[in-house]
C-alpha cells in the first residue's frame, strides 16, 4: 500500500484580476448600502420611484451581464 503525498497542484493561486474583481465587488456593496433613499428615476415619458439601492444593483446586474456577453469567447 502506497501513500500519495500532496505536491501542491491541484491548489488553485489567486490572481490579480480575481483580487481586483472582489475588491470592485466590495466597493460597489458599500456604496449600494450606503445609498438607500428613495429616489425618482425620469425616462422619456416615464418616472419610476424606488429605492436607489435597488437602481443600482440592477444597473450592476446589466454591466455584468453586458461584461459577460461582449468579452465571451467564441
Amino acid at each position: 500500500m502506497t501513500t500519495q503525498r500532496s505536491t501542491g497542484r491541484g491548489r488553485r493561486r489567486i490572481t490579480a484580476r480575481q483580487v481586483v474583481a472582489l475588491v470592485v465587488a466590495v466597493l460597489a456593496l458599500v456604496f449600494v448600502l450606503q445609498n438607500r433613499d428613495p429616489v425618482g428615476v425620469h425616462l422619456f415619458t416615464l418616472t419610476l420611484s424606488a429605492p436607489l439601492w435597488l437602481l443600482l444593483v440592477v444597473m450592476i446586474a446589466v454591466g455584468l451581464l453586458l461584461g459577460v456577453v461582449l468579452t465571451r469567447r467564441r
